[in-house]
Formats: C-alpha cells, sequence, structure tokens
C-alpha cells in the first residue's frame, strides 16, 4: 500500500537444510507504535530458529514442539529489543503465522488474527487456522498474549498449496459474506483464492514465472490505474485447466461485474500473502459451478436477514443452505449430454454391425467363389467370341 505510514507487514521464506521451506507473516498491531519492528522481529527470529533447530527426525510431535519455542523466544527477542530502547512492550505488539511444508503436509503455528489457508488435492480450500480474538469478538490478540492463546497444530491431509494471510487479505479473499455461521469457518472466494494460489497458475519457465510474480505485485497493490485485464487474463488461464469448456464465458461473467478487482481496491489495510505451492501434486478438478461468481445481492439480503430480522415483515426463507452462485454452467461440464451419449453409442454399434457384415461378405466370397479354372475359361470364352 502506498500511504504515509510505514507497512506493519513481514513476510519471510527459506529453504530449511533438510529441503523443507519455512514461511512465516506478522502483521503489526495498528495501534502499536512500533509494530512494525515486532513484526519484522518475530518472522526474522521464528525463520531462523526452525531452519536451526528442525528435529532430524521430521516427527510431527517434535516439530510442534520447536514451533512453540519458537514463538517464545522471538517474544523475549521482542522484549529485549523493548527493554533496549525503552518502549514499553505493547508498541511492539504484532500478529505471527508460521508453516512448515514438505510439500505435502504442513505443521503450522499462529498468533492473532489473519488465518493460514490450504488447497488440498481435492480441489477444496480449507482453513487450517482462524482469527484468535477477544470475548468481545473484536480485540486482537497478538503474540505477547502468549502460549495458551497460540494454535499450534498440524493438517494430515495432502496440500498442493498453503496461504498465510495477514487480516486485511483474509477479509478479501473470505468475504464474511461467505462464511459459514453455523460452524463458524471462513470460506474462500474461488476467483481471488485460485488466483494467488492454484499451482496450475505457475508456469515451468522462468521468465513466465517472473511475469506472474509481477501480475501478482500489481494486483495486490490495485492502484486506481489498475489495468484489470492482467488480472482476468491469468484467471483464465488457471480456469481453462480446470474447466475448458467453461472457462471463457465464466471469466466473462465475472469481468463484467468486476467483484474480485474492486475487493482488492477497497481493502485498505495493508496487504501480505505468502504462498507456498507444490506444482507436481494434482488437484481433482471440481464442476463448473464450483469456481463461479457469488451472488452477492442474494448473500447480502440472506445475511441482512440474520443480522436486522426485525427490519423484515415478510417470512421469506432461504432454503438454500449451500454457497449462492451466480449463473448455471452445468452444460459446460466434461461428460456429454443423455442426447450425445446415446448418439455415440449407437454410432458403435454401427460400425460394429457393419465390421461383422463385412467379415461375413468376405468369408463368403473366399469359400463359395468362381474357382480358378472357371475364370480361365470365361476368359478364353470372351476370346473367342471377340474374334
Amino acid at each position: 500500500m502506498s500511504t504515509d505510514a510505514p507497512c506493519q507487514d513481514s513476510h519471510r521464506i527459506l529453504e530449511m537444510k533438510n529441503g523443507w521451506y519455512v514461511a512465516a507473516v506478522a502483521d503489526g498491531v495498528g495501534s502499536a507504535k512500533n509494530s512494525q519492528v515486532g513484526s519484522k522481529i518475530a518472522v526474522d527470529t521464528v525463520v531462523d530458529f526452525c531452519n536451526e533447530y528442525m528435529p532430524d527426525d521430521n516427527n510431527v510431535i517434535n516439530i510442534k514442539s520447536m514451533i512453540r519455542t519458537a514463538f517464545n523466544y522471538a517474544l523475549k527477542k521482542i522484549a529485549d529489543e523493548s527493554k533496549r530502547t525503552g518502549n514499553p512492550i505493547d508498541t511492539y505488539d504484532t500478529t505471527l503465522s508460521l508453516v512448515i511444508y514438505n510439500g505435502n503436509r504442513v505443521i503450522f503455528g499462529h498468533a492473532g488474527d489473519g488465518a493460514i489457508i490450504g488447497l488440498n488435492v481435492f480441489g477444496d480450500f480449507v482453513e487450517l487456522t482462524y482469527p484468535i480474538k477477544g470475548d468481545d469478538g473484536f480485540t486482537v490478540i497478538p503474540l505477547r498474549g502468549g502460549y495458551t492463546q497460540w494454535l499450534i497444530d498440524s493438517y494430515e491431509e495432502d496440500l498442493a498449496a498453503v496461504m498465510l494471510l495477514t487480516d486485511g487479505m483474509l477479509e478479501t479473499i473470505c468475504p464474511y459474506l461467505l462464511k459459514d455461521t453455523e460452524r463458524n469457518i471462513n470460506r474462500a472466494y474461488l476467483p481471488l483464492a485460485s488466483f494467488f494460489a492454484d499451482p496450475n497458475g505457475i508456469p515451468k519457465n522462468k521468465q513466465e514465472r517472473k511475469k506472474v510474480r509481477g501480475y501478482i505485485r500489481d494486483f495486490l497493490e490495485a492502484k486506481d490505474d489498475y489495468n484489470s485485464e492482467r488480472f482476468y487474463k491469468r484467471l483464465l488461464d488457471i480456469y481453462r485447466t480446470r474447466i475448458p469448456k467453461a472457462a471463457d464465458q465464466m471469466v466473462s461473467d465475472i469481468k463484467e461485474r468486476n467483484y474480485p478487482v474492486m475487493m482488492m481496491q477497497n481493502e485498505q489495510d495493508d496487504k501480505s500473502v505468502v504462498c507456498l505451492m507444490n506444482t507436481s501434486l494434482k488437484v481433482d478438478n471440481k464442476e463448473p459451478d464450483y469456481y463461479a461468481d457469488s451472488d452477492w445481492e442474494r448473500l447480502q439480503e440472506r445475511w441482512n436477514r440474520k443480522a436486522y430480522p426485525h427490519m423484515y415483515s415478510d417470512n421469506y426463507v432461504d432454503e438454500d443452505t449451500d454457497l449462492i452462485k451466480l449463473g448455471d454452467y452445468s452444460s459446460y461440464t466434461g461428460e456429454d449430454t443423455l442426447f450425445v451419449k446415446i448418439i455415440k453409442f449407437l454410432a458403435k454399434v454401427l460400425i460394429i454391425v457393419l465390421i461383422i457384415v463385412g467379415f461375413i461378405l468376405a468369408k463368403n466370397f473366399i469359400e463359395n467363389g468362381p474357382e480358378l479354372s472357371d475364370s480361365n475359361e470365361v476368359a478364353s470364352q470372351l476370346w473367342e467370341d471377340m474374334n
């Protein structure tokens, strides 16, 4: 973000000695004067600590213990900086998220708001962590909240990608209107989540990967003169690998309403997304409707009716409990319609019948055709008649 205030976000990615990756992102608490310093200390400390003390046996329980120690050590380093400068420790308050990723599984630690989101091999974006806030539901509990307020765990399914999001990006990629309020789970907005974290969007060519990084950087900034064609070109390239028959029409529909770009431009907080991906891990494709734009007007009405029921006198009930999507792309599925399937079946039967009939005729001709001597006699008779 281009503002007069310093960016309070920090991040770092490192390939560790054992070939696994460690990544961390921290968001300095906005009201804390030195939070940008606290976020940088936190990120550098936990990444260096994990690289140095990663257990040789790669045991998950031991890795979790190491992450807890790394978080404690980061807090101590911030306390040391507070003591050195004489500034109160709360002026360095920061969130902190960390993942250790081996290309399939992740072990993670999380303190504060923001979240960690994964893409599993079934094609689903899943929330690994949740914003940790106070009893009022708004106050951020930072790293300084201590180990009882930290979430340290592992995810047991294979992940092709994992995203670490600061709170501003969490609110953009997982808007409140998509939240599963019954289970208190944030759900990803597919056009945005795919743009950032679909492995199919990472080219093999080094120069092309450099271009992609430029596309992502420009989109994160999303200035007033941002060329949205770059966003939709990348999204179309990704969707063509997932839903080739529906991609062009779907991206055209999303572009017409332009919600992804507007959502990014409306986000005024610092924006940090750290993403690790394994491009060699196959991710299943979903039905086309899964990737479609959301019906934001209907979602907003549903939310309003739940939040302000006294403002509505009718007995309207929205029975659709799943995500509400715009448009119907079922006709773009990879499977043929019933009519086409019948035509193809009959064509195959006809070909088989023709082959059998041809085989029978050929066999009869060979077995019952004229003898060679008869052919010679016919030829001789024709020669005599001609003379």
